[in-house]
């Protein structure tokens, strides 16, 4: 790895509009009550976390196809552009390994940083720091919380990632690999 590369680890992460309960505090013998619907409306998620830095980087998507992943690393390529390469560690997705994506990725010319695809072992979230971003985003923002249209968790979730523009240490200190 050059000084000027930087390492990103990168996964997907769907949020639904239905409630997802979890413990809490409330009085003794007062049960709390969670407004809940039958409506399954998702918000799909792209994002890299840079545990080095503390930096968080995010794209909110309709889905989760190769082509809404080459939108997502079009926008790394313009973040990231004064670096020479971004080292991206990923897991085993379908979308990850699309014949689109490759292709993306081997006409890149010169003017732009180089994308390198390191691939986790399959079924091993554990390995990729971002699950704990991910768990840290649904603690802060779905778990308890009911929310009227899918435009209201969205704003949640813009509003939760607006504390990240900047690195932060609440970032390392999640993320920590070491």
């Amino acid at each position: 790895m050059g000084a000027d590369d930087v390492i990103l680890f990168e996964d997907e992460c769907s949020l639904r509009k239905t409630a997802t309960f979890t413990r809490m505090w409330a009085p003794k013998g007062n049960q709390p009550q969670i407004e809940s619907d039958s409506d399954r409306s998702r918000v799909n998620i792209f994002g890299t976390v840079n545990p080095l830095e503390g930096e968080v980087c995010f794209q909110i998507a309709d889905r989760q196809n190769a082509d809404t992943f080459q939108e997502f690393l079009e926008k790394l390529l313009v973040r990231y552009a004064e670096k020479s390469k971004i080292i991206l560690i990923l897991d085993n997705a379908r979308i990850h390994h699309a014949k689109k994506i490759q292709e993306f990725l081997t006409k890149l010319d010169g003017n732009t940083p180089k994308i390198e695809l390191f691939f986790q072992p399959p079924y091993s979230p554990e390995l990729n720091v971002i699950e704990r971003l991910w768990k840290y985003l649904r603690k802060q923002v779905t778990h308890n919380t009911f929310f009227k249209s899918i435009k209201d968790l969205i704003e949640a979730v813009r509003s939760f990632f607006t504390k990240f523009i900047k690195p932060t240490q609440v970032i390392k200190s999640l993320c920590t690999i070491f």
